[in-house]
């Protein structure tokens, strides 16, 4: 299972433009955990541009409330500016 992602991943992954390979020191960070919110981030991408059903819309939902640490960090990884 991955980590929960938090506000500090959500803002390292920003300032790296969501790019591992620019973190010099990635041995603190769980690939599962990054790759997970590499999918978020174009899930949320593909929703907000209407490429979605409502269902998957929902599936989404779901997992984010699954994965991230509360909501905090949910409502800053709708407003991630790559």
């Amino acid at each position: 299972m991955s980590r929960p992602i938090t506000m500090e991943l959500l803002e390292l992954y920003e300032g790296v433009k969501g790019e591992l390979e620019r973190i010099p020191d990635r041995g603190s960070i769980d690939p599962g955990t990054w790759e997970l919110l590499d999918e978020l981030v174009l899930d949320l991408h593909l929703i907000a541009h209407g490429y979605a059903t409502e269902s998957y819309e929902h599936h989404v939902e779901r997992r984010l409330k699954e994965v991230c640490m509360n909501e905090a960090v949910i409502a800053r990884l709708r407003t991630l500016n790559l």
